[in-house]
């Protein structure tokens, strides 16, 4: 009678045992990652333009959670971009983003803080990371308080005026002068004049760019130029310098079009698709 050997892995050198040990630990850590969030620090560098650049007035007595000091309440934009505000003090309110800066999920506002339904990660009111999944602290935007009319706002944003370029409805002529941003490889800027067709122009080489529709493939918000690529300030998106969607709320590339560098005018003719 031949001996019975306890192998569940021949040729691996584990028993039994040992690989129904190890198994169990393999699928309890997955769980965990499910349940839990991937325990990977994947954080945003802050950014600014995430707050509607038109502004935003808000009347306290509409909002009941806000009448104490320690209340939040969800008050989302015009433009759809979540967001709430929180009172940190008895005149100081602070104007927070609801985007995850993990995956771009939106928050619950949840008792006293914040809290991501997709990976767990959990906020204090002024914006902080307090546990859960590991990422960075959420974006905020102080307001400014009226009293005598009960409200709190943000300013309306004046935007940077921009090198008006060529634009003949088919192709939009940029002067590289124009744009100090461009002058190196690597340079990203917005070249469009800030028309109704935000565009960005990115240098990858010395006589190489890329031009890129800045419209957010997921719902078209204007994305931002932000740490070498692109953020959507809408759902979190990221995009890198050359379009690729990276993470943050799931979709396609940012959309490309033909850019051609002429060294003798020191232009780029970018057709507009």
């Amino acid at each position: 009678m031949s001996a019975t050997h306890d192998v569940a892995c021949i040729g691996c050198g584990l028993d039994r045992r040992t690989f129904l040990s190890q198994s169990t630990l393999v699928a309890v850590a997955a769980l965990l990652v499910d349940a839990c969030g991937t325990g990977v620090w994947e954080p945003l560098a802050p950014v600014t333009n995430i707050f509607p650049a038109a502004g935003l007035s808000l009347k306290l007595a509409n909002y009941p959670a806000l009448a104490a000091v320690g209340g939040i309440a969800r008050v989302d934009d015009p433009t759809g971009a979540p967001l709430a505000v929180a009172r940190m003090g008895a005149a100081t309110f602070v104007a927070i983003s609801l985007s995850c800066p993990h995956q771009g999920t939106t928050l619950d506002v949840a008792g006293s803080g914040l809290t991501c339904p997709n990976h767990g990660a959990r906020f204090a009111i002024d914006g902080t990371w307090t546990g859960g999944q590991v990422t960075a602290n959420l974006t905020t935007h102080p307001l400014v308080f009226n009293a005598a009319a009960g409200t709190v706002n943000i300013p309306a944003q004046q935007p940077a005026a921009l090198p008006t370029p060529v634009n003949n409805g088919h192709q939009l002529v940029v002067t590289l002068a124009n744009f100090p941003e461009l002058a190196t490889i690597g340079g990203m800027a917005r070249v469009d004049g800030n028309s109704t067709s935000p565009l960005a122009l990115v240098r990858t080489g010395g006589a190489t760019f890329v031009a890129l529709s800045m419209r957010c493939t997921h719902q078209g918000a204007t994305v931002a130029i932000q740490s070498g690529g692109f953020f959507c300030p809408r759902h979190a998106a990221r995009f890198s310098a050359t379009g690729a969607w990276l993470g943050g709320q799931r979709t396609s590339d940012l959309t490309a079009m033909p850019a051609t560098y002429s060294a003798t005018t020191g232009t780029v003719t970018i057709t507009i698709a």
